[in-house]
């Protein structure tokens, strides 16, 4: 068998059920070398007839020699009863060892980790140690080389990735303070008033251009195929937020919002959505606000070119569906000259009600 592991892709917990039998296997292995110091570690389940043992060791300690017998078992549960075979089988074909180590990929309830240890102590064990899946996640992020070779997951590589996205944010975020922000309007007391109704006057423009840093289309008349997003558009600036802009989005065509009895509302993009003219639902015009994270501001330019006179945001479309904002939202209108300002739409009631489509 290749001793090679090949990275498994994984998102949030760890996938053990990617793995086989026998990889899951050579984790373990790789694992338990990087964490003891061993006078000898074989892996004895490869051969195929290792008598309830997978792996096999010596470790050096204190009191002398000790002897490991190790299971491990990519089980999506496991029950009493197997727990118990697990350990039957182990002590009937093998010298008495001084440590049990029962690796499961699953996780084990209060009860079952509660029966085994029962069992054992009438059996006269000297230590049982039993690692779940919670466990075993732990001592992998605890040794990001075996992390990366058995899951494709460099910590330290990432953490470097994101020390860079932090030092990249906060330089364009203090650069587009110096030249988009007009800092003699937003320091004059007077106008306290107008930045609460309307906080974007504070930026010395109302409109701005959105330029994926690979865009070709500006300035040459084509258009974003069809079915993509535009890499070059026109919107209006609408405020700061704590980790980057915020743009008021399509504010000539609108968007509206449909929302039934108890408050729960899905905003609607289409005009000829028939759900409009659905009597169970009440419309109600939003706008919707795009946020763009500064670490994805790559570079701007403050006074616009030979086609536009506004600035430009050279931005990371890395958002969902290819845009650049790392979130959208939506808020309720409101007429700062009647003393009411825009709101959120309650995010926790977003829902999609049935369509045809």
């Amino acid at each position: 068998m290749d001793n090679k592991l090949t990275p498994t892709k994984t998102t949030n917990r760890l996938h053990f059920s990617d793995l086989d039998s026998s990889r899951f296997e050579e984790i373990c292995y790789m694992l338990l070398s990087y964490m003891f110091k061993w006078k000898k570690l074989d892996h004895i389940g490869k051969t195929g007839s290792d008598g309830g043992i997978d792996i096999r060791g010596i470790s050096n300690g204190p009191k002398g020699d000790k002897l490991w017998a190790i299971q491990c078992k990519r089980y999506v549960k496991v029950t009493g009863n197997e727990l118990q075979a697990m350990v039957d089988k182990i002590l009937e074909n093998n010298a008495f060892p001084d440590k049990i180590l029962l690796i499961f990929s699953c996780d084990l309830s209060k009860k079952r980790h509660d029966e085994i240890e029962k069992y054992c102590s009438t059996l006269k064990l000297h230590e049982l140690e039993i690692w779940t899946a919670t466990t075993l996640e732990t001592h992998l992020y605890a040794n990001p080389k075996v992390l990366s070779i058995a899951f494709g997951i460099n910590k330290e590589s990432e953490t470097k990735m994101s020390i860079a996205k932090l030092n990249r944010g906060l330089k364009m975020k203090e650069r587009l303070a110096k030249a988009i922000i007009d800092h003699k309007f937003l320091n004059n007391p007077k106008n306290r008033a107008t930045l609460i109704g309307d906080p974007s006057s504070k930026f010395v423009s109302e409109d701005v251009y959105i330029r994926a840093i690979n865009d070709n289309t500006y300035g040459t008349g084509e258009t974003t195929p069809k079915g993509l997003f535009n890499t070059s558009f026109r919107t209006f600036f609408y405020n700061t937020y704590h980790n980057g802009l915020e743009f008021w989005l399509s504010p000539g065509i609108g968007i509206d919002i449909i929302m039934d009895e108890n408050g729960y509302w899905e905003p609607i993009w289409n005009s000829a959505d028939y759900r409009l003219k659905n009597k169970e639902y009440k419309v109600i015009p939003v706008k919707a606000i795009g946020r763009i994270a500064y670490h994805s501001i790559i570079n701007f330019i403050k006074d616009g070119d030979e086609f536009t006179s506004c600035p430009h945001l050279f931005c990371l479309f890395d958002g969902e569906d290819g845009m650049p904002y790392e979130e959208i939202y939506f808020k309720y209108q409101g007429n700062a000259k009647r003393g009411s300002f825009d709101w959120n739409v309650d995010k926790r009631k977003r829902t999609i009600f049935p369509s045809d489509d």
